[in-house]
């Protein structure tokens, strides 16, 4: 090796295991996944001899017979799904969640149930099945756990489908619930990844829209509700709810990472109050701002039509340039490197206590499950005992009215409708006979 060329050469090593971590976004490791303990739930009793076919066709005769179906059935079947079969029950399991949510036992739907049907559509690569169901909980009710959610904003990192890992975001978001460390590390770089990139696949709108009609039909109300828009549940723009979501993470991170997104995220939300108010923060703290973000926020706030006379935006611009003049509050950073860093060092901290909290999970929901099951027995004992109860009580009833009948004739007399005529029982009576016509002018014969 000629000298000198040593450490160019390292230098170009470092740089391109540092390309390779860029480009793949792999954050989590496989132990992550709790494989092995994942696949011991088939070795229970009640899922050992469960086959998902024959009890997907019991599930829906009985769905046809009684109309309803219970929350321990959707869990079991779910549950015995194998990972060699996850690709082909994906239309089973969009079916039966859809009936357990609009039933009453959606409310005792079992945590369980969600891991599953996640894990088995990622397992399955059907992303847009997850999308559905976590874009429209009114009509499906699945909600990921802070596990589950980890396990795919790291697939989508690692696939770069940053809309997909911004969509799992913005679930939390909307559940004001970002979890432990880790989650809120997946979440904050999902969405900044979905922020910073030009390239992302279509924010898809999978929620049901009514049927136009054929005809004009008219319906009479009595009065109309004024819209009402809860800034919340109700938002679809993505820039809005992945900017929410960047803006509610950013105090959870803090520093110069949590004041850049959060400024981005107010910005990418619309709300200039806000973002004047973090500017401000900025201003006063310590940490400064990347230089990249007030570019962006800048390229946001004159893209955006102005209102009012546009007094809201001067005033944002003004701030913003009051910013950029302090001295060391807006500096050269990669965001990206930095959230990144945060990533992976959150990982190697808390990654093996979540593991085995995982383990502990598994290990409480087969107790659960159990549970549920024996429930669900005495309730069909309990429903078929009282059947036998009321069948016995019927008969008793009808033989205490024969037996009983002429002690209560008046009671039944009054109880009878009215135009129905109580007719007492009568005896048996010969018919007349005719008498014969009588000639008066008859002679009877000489008797000797």
């Amino acid at each position: 090796m000629v000298p000198g060329t040593r450490l160019p050469l390292l230098i170009f090593q470092q740089a391109k295991l540092h390309l390779h971590r860029q480009q793949c976004r792999h954050y989590l490791s496989a132990a992550y996944r709790c494989e092995e303990m994942w696949k011991k739930r088939l070795d229970h009793p009640l899922l050992k001899d469960l086959k998902p076919g024959d009890y997907f066709y019991d599930m829906d005769q009985k769905y046809k017979r009684e109309g309803k179906v219970t929350a321990i059935d959707v869990d079991l079947f779910v549950n015995s799904i194998t990972d060699s079969q996850s690709s082909s029950t994906p239309g089973e399991i969009e079916e039966i969640v859809h009936r357990l949510r609009r039933s009453r036992e959606s409310i005792r739907t079992l945590p369980s149930t969600h891991h599953a049907t996640l894990r088995h559509l990622l397992q399955a690569g059907r992303t847009d099945t997850i999308l559905k169901f976590l874009s429209d909980p009114m009509n499906y009710g699945i909600f990921p756990d802070h596990y589950t959610a980890n396990i795919l904003m790291n697939a989508y990192l690692e696939q770069k489908n940053f809309t997909a890992g911004a969509r799992v975001a913005s679930c939390l978001m909307l559940q004001e619930d970002f979890g432990p460390p880790l989650t809120q590390a997946l979440a904050l770089a999902s969405a900044y990844s979905y922020a910073t990139s030009d390239n992302n696949p279509p924010w898809e709108d999978y929620t049901e829209k009514p049927e136009e009609p054929v005809e004009e039909v008219k319906i009479r109300v009595k009065y109309l509700r004024n819209p009402y828009f809860d800034d919340h549940f109700d938002l679809t723009e993505p820039q809005h709810l992945v900017g929410k979501t960047l803006a509610w993470l950013s105090p959870l991170v803090g520093g110069s990472v949590g004041g850049s997104c959060e400024v981005l995220g107010w910005a990418m939300y619309g709300k200039w109050k806000e973002l004047e108010d973090a500017i401000q923060r900025v201003k006063e703290a310590s940490h400064p701002v990347a230089k990249s973000v007030v570019q962006r926020v800048n390229q946001i706030i004159e893209s955006c039509k102005e209102e009012e006379g546009g007094e809201s935006h001067e005033g944002l611009l003004s701030a913003i340039v009051e910013l950029e003049n302090a001295s060391g509050k807006v500096v050269e950073m990669d965001l990206a490197g930095e959230i990144e860093a945060i990533v992976r060092r959150t990982v190697t901290h808390t990654q093996e206590q979540e593991i085995q909290a995982q383990v502990d999970m598994f290990k409480s929901w087969e107790k659960r499950r159990e549970e549920e099951f024996e429930n669900q027995l005495a309730e069909y004992r309990k429903q078929k005992l009282m059947v036998e109860i009321e069948e016995k009580k019927r008969d008793l009833t009808k033989k205490e009215q024969v037996i009983f009948f002429f002690e209560n004739q008046e009671k039944l007399e009054m109880l009878a409708p009215k135009n129905w005529i109580f007719k007492k029982k009568t005896t048996f009576k010969f018919p007349k006979k005719k008498a014969k016509k009588v000639d008066e002018g008859y002679i009877p014969p000489t008797v000797r």
